[in-house]
């Protein structure tokens, strides 16, 4: 509820007319809103809190109420809605939602499961942030040091604010992000995925029952997908781009539907829902704006395209305005990390031309889970090419057609080419990183293989119909007869690819939770931190390397550390100096004076930390050709013989230490 809960009582307050939007609009809208709300309590010294955020909600919810109260009853004439087709495509979205559920729960083995990829120690720490401190402003998050809560590095927040909620509740920060990322990357993925493909369905000139069997078939499709959830939280944690990219085809699909439903409330409502996507990750703007523009360009083939633009221009500009209002403060605080994401390095050289489209187009794997790309799912990316010809040959609806084919190309350039050409800047803005990227592409083929489905099945049944020259019961009508068929396909696509494709998708979350082929935090640093609570004094830090399990020093405990972020950061030197030469004190007064300003009273080492890439550490104080694992600062202590430190806690690899500042100078 604390996902979705915000942004239905905006909606209800602003009154919207269409359902379709509504459910659209949302997940993001809720985002938005909580943005606005930890922006307005920030100023007022008020906590970002469940306690705070309540009464919002029950204020949008009495409004709405006394609106819906006071609004005339209107009298809609009787419709006959097409009850087959509407049961079937319920029928799939469920069946979609309940699999991809399936499919994170047991990949967690249990939502209070740690998660061991290294983007994880971030958000962990984040949500821990703002649960405990209820500082949830853009301007106030990250900080680096905890203790002074200060200097601040921007980090986009907004996929972390109904997680701290939900911590604030009782789970504690590793349930709530678990929790949150089933409720984005499963409930909302599907769900978004089915509402854009109601849009393409529209556009394409068919029926509400055919739209219904389309969302359908999309919901099973998407819960077969490995992008974008499964690929971008297996290789890296990457948390607020999964969320962002999971949520963009409902932010999608209400920015194509205000051309239906013009109006203040419609504007405010996807003004609200733009900040808040903006919030869980900046890079979505892009997402979101490439994908609508080409998408109302694509329209423009069938009938009514233009008169669809102008209708929808004033909207999307209000929204716009409305967006970036919501989003300013992220584009102070972000604007001096917009450079460095452009020119971010990258892992992988340029891939031959025929690789890249293959991939693109492919639904291959690839990433850590699948390197040489030698798994993927030939059945549905035949399903969903065929679904391409299909929407092309009705020669209506072509905008689906055209953001899949503008995501494909940018795809190919980012491998073939990467950060090179006249797409850089475009890929620049997702970190030139190839599967955030390549998740684009994904974002439309749920729609283009459901409509390459739903389109067949009905010209199918009603080229038969034709045929037969008396009336039928209403069994052996098209409606139901089609709605039949669709329903005998989505059981032959949840046996075999779309289940298939869930076991392994089951199988690349476990990697990173239940089996994990590397453990970051064990019960060694679990240990540790039950040690240390209670014996760290007031304005006293731990000195740590955060790629290992001390960030749970202060996601469990609150224990003040000196490293949040794995390579230390150039807004404070002393984070990568010490883990670069911490051992050194005993001849280095810098490091001394580092120590003494921090009041470091011990020292946390784990000599099996898992390796990251070093590529982008400040002032390169790392070797970027080699991974990185324990800072060489905090290797081999104990031989070292080092004054004022003395082994305080050992449990398997993870040694804490006692550190006496009064005895840490040299001997005289």
């Amino acid at each position: 509820m604390t996902a979705l809960l915000p942004g239905a009582a905006l909606v209800f307050a602003l009154r919207l007319r269409s359902p379709l939007l509504s459910v659209s609009v949302v997940p993001t809208a809720s985002i938005g809103l909580l943005l606005l709300v930890a922006m307005v309590l920030a100023p007022l010294g008020l906590p970002f809190s469940p306690g705070t955020v309540a009464p919002v909600v029950v204020l949008l919810l009495a409004v709405g109420l006394v609106r819906r109260l006071r609004d005339r009853p209107t009298r809609f004439p009787a419709l006959r809605r097409p009850i087959a087709p509407i049961a079937v495509g319920l029928l799939g979205v469920l069946a979609g939602g309940v699999l991809a559920v399936r499919t994170w729960l047991r990949g967690f083995g249990g939502l209070d499961r740690i998660p061991q990829e290294h983007d994880m120690i971030t958000h962990l720490f984040l949500v821990s942030y703002i649960d405990r401190t209820g500082e949830a402003a853009p301007w106030l998050i990250r900080p680096i040091d905890v203790l002074t809560r200060e200097p601040v590095r921007f980090y986009p927040g907004g996929g972390h604010l109904t997680p701290a909620l939900l911590s604030g509740l009782g789970t504690g920060p590793v349930v709530a992000i678990n929790a949150m990322t089933v409720v984005y990357l499963a409930v909302c993925w599907i769900v978004s995925a089915a509402v854009l493909t109601v849009v393409a369905a529209r556009r394409a000139g068919v029926g509400a029952g055919t739209a219904w069997l389309a969302a359908g078939t999309a919901a099973v499709i998407a819960a077969a997908l490995y992008r974008p959830g499964v690929q971008l939280m297996h290789d890296g944690g990457i948390y607020s781009g999964a969320v962002a990219l999971a949520l963009a085809p409902g932010l999608i699909a209400a920015m194509l539907l205000v051309a239906d439903r013009p109006g203040v409330p419609v504007a405010v409502a996807c003004g609200a829902g733009a900040g808040g996507i903006l919030a869980v990750h900046p890079s979505a703007a892009a997402t979101v704006a490439v994908s609508v523009a080409v998408w109302l360009l694509g329209d423009l083939a069938g009938r009514d395209g233009g008169q669809r633009i102008r209708r929808a221009l004033p909207v999307l500009l209000g929204s716009g305005v409305v967006a970036g209002l919501l989003a300013f403060p992220l584009v102070l605080q972000g604007g001096e990390s917009a450079g460095s994401v452009g020119t971010f390095p990258r892992s992988q050289v340029g891939a031959p031309l025929g690789d890249a489209i293959g991939s693109a187009v492919g639904l291959v794997y690839g990433g850590y889970f699948d390197p040489a790309r030698a798994i993927g799912l030939a059945g549905l990316t035949v399903l969903y090419l065929y679904g391409v010809l299909v929407v092309v040959r009705t020669g209506g609806g072509l905008g689906v057609v055209a953001a899949w084919a503008t995501w494909v190309v940018v795809t190919v350039s980012a491998m073939f080419a990467p950060a090179q050409g006249p797409l850089r800047l475009l890929t620049g803005l997702f970190y030139n990183d190839p599967p955030r990227i390549w998740s684009h592409v994904a974002i439309f083929v749920p729609a283009l293989a459901a409509l390459g489905v739903v389109l067949t099945v009905t010209g199918a049944v009603r080229w038969a119909r034709r045929r037969v020259h008396r009336p039928l019961p209403a069994p052996l009508r098209p409606g139901p007869v089609a709605s039949g068929l669709v329903l005998a396909v989505l059981a032959v696509l949840l046996a075999v690819p779309v289940g298939r494709a869930a076991a392994t998708n089951t199988e690349a979350v476990s990697a990173r939770y239940a089996t994990p082929e590397f453990v970051r935090v064990g019960p060694d640093d679990l240990a540790a931190v039950r040690f240390l609570d209670g014996r760290v004094a007031p304005g006293e830090r731990v000195l740590n390397s955060a790629n290992d399990g001390s960030i749970f020093l202060y996601v469990d405990a609150g224990i003040p550390i000196v490293n949040t972020t794995t390579l230390g950061t150039g807004a404070a030197p002393h984070t990568y100096e010490l883990m670069r030469a911490f051992k050194d004190y005993p001849d280095d007064p810098q490091i001394r004076r580092m120590l003494r300003d921090l009041n470091v009273g011990w020292v946390y080492v784990d000599t099996d930390a898992p390796g990251i890439g070093a590529g982008g550490a400040p002032e390169s104080w790392t070797e970027s050709s080699t991974r990185f694992t324990t800072a060489p600062g905090l290797t081999d202590l104990d031989q070292e013989e080092l004054p004022g430190l003395t082994p305080a806690f050992r449990s398997g690899t993870v040694t804490v230490y006692r550190l006496d500042l009064e005895a840490i100078d040299p001997p005289a």
